[in-house]
């Protein structure tokens, strides 16, 4: 029943013939992940994640030992990991950060979906798209005055269930500042 949530998802982006969605929902792998839980840091990991249910973060560290958040992922969104570690994502971590529920394909059952079915490589492309557009929303909201930052981030992100250092992070502003607007706001 909750593999119809990722597959209703993917025929949202592009409709999906009936021998597609049987083959696509023979091939998935429920996982149950624990808040803290590291999802991705190097080696053999599937390249693509569904989030059924729980909120996930990606970051890496600079040179200094400073965390730097790079992505949220939450309910009904697709994770997309480089599978060659040339192609660095900006993330070196996903963690998980409260448990959660993850849906995931193997890269053979990937593969064998994309060259079985013609709606393999449409699907493919429109995935790849949201991707790239959501990718690009840190960037346009860090570039916001910081109070319409926040703003923004509350109604696309739960900012109730994220610690105030992730956001901040995320949006490229200190925690004292976010504190700040935080309190102004009430």
């Amino acid at each position: 029943m909750e593999t119809l949530k990722l597959i209703d998802h993917f025929a949202k982006l592009y409709p999906l013939s009936g021998e597609f969605r049987t083959a696509f929902e023979n091939l998935l792998i429920e996982k149950r992940f624990r808040k803290g839980q590291v999802l991705h840091h190097a080696g053999q990991t599937p390249t693509i994640w569904f989030v059924r249910s729980g909120l996930v973060k990606g970051y890496y560290d600079d040179l200094d030992g400073k965390e730097h958040v790079t992505r949220f992922w939450k309910e009904g969104q697709i994770i997309l990991l480089a599978s060659d570690m040339r192609h660095k994502t900006a993330a070196d971590r996903i963690m998980v950060l409260e448990d959660s529920y993850l849906t995931t394909i193997s890269d053979s059952g990937l593969i064998h979906l994309y060259h079985t079915f013609r709606e393999g490589s449409k699907l493919s492309s429109k995935i790849l798209l949201n991707d790239r557009n959501l990718s690009e929303l840190k960037s346009f909201l860090s570039s916001l005055p910081s109070v319409q930052g926040y703003e923004q981030f509350q109604e696309i992100f739960p900012a109730e269930r994220i610690l105030l250092k992730d956001i901040a992070s995320y949006l490229e502003i200190t925690p004292g500042r976010l504190s700040e607007i935080r309190r102004n706001w009430r």
